[in-house]
């Protein structure tokens, strides 16, 4: 999928964005300013929903040892949560982390929605990606915000450490 399509996604969701994957780390590098430009969503009414692998959970050293990492998924996880800056403190944005062995990852942004099937041996940018628009209460685009709504039901929220420097980790 093109960078233009996500960034693209991204400026232009105004109610809604529910993102649910693994790491998904380049979803907050393909904008300078990405965890800026949610939380001005949020503070214009959105409701925004991220949900990551809990990166100590066994299910996330299993998709590691699946896609062949060695090792570095619970990296990459912690990495994308060190992008979030402050929109876990930022009123309308909800992140969490989850436990469940996902099959896709899920990128709603309004009726519009990106998931990408997770192939074996494959890493996350070689997954094909559907790209799904919400035109009844039935079909993909329902299946997977159901989905979406199973996982998010059973996500514990995130709460960003602080070192004793100060800074979050």
């Amino acid at each position: 999928m093109p960078n233009e399509v996500w960034t693209s996604l991204l400026q232009s969701a105004t109610q809604r964005i529910d993102i649910i994957g693994y790491a998904y780390p380049f979803v907050l590098e393909l904008l300078p300013d990405a965890a800026d430009l949610i939380a001005d969503k949020c503070r214009n009414g959105a409701n925004v929903r991220l949900a990551f692998a809990d990166p100590q959970s066994a299910h996330v050293a299993e998709r590691d040892a699946l896609e062949q990492m060695q090792g570095t998924l619970p990296g990459r996880i912690r990495n994308a949560l060190s992008m979030i800056g402050t929109l876990a403190e930022t009123p309308g944005c909800h992140i969490g982390l989850h436990t469940t062995h996902l099959y896709n990852s899920v990128f709603r942004f309004d009726d519009l929605m990106l998931v990408t099937p997770y192939l074996v041996r494959a890493r996350g940018y070689q997954h094909p990606a559907l790209y799904l628009r919400k035109l009844s209460p039935y079909g993909l685009f329902a299946s997977f915000e159901d989905q979406f709504e199973q996982i998010w039901g059973t996500v514990t929220p995130y709460l960003q450490e602080v070192n004793s420097d100060g800074l979050t980790a």
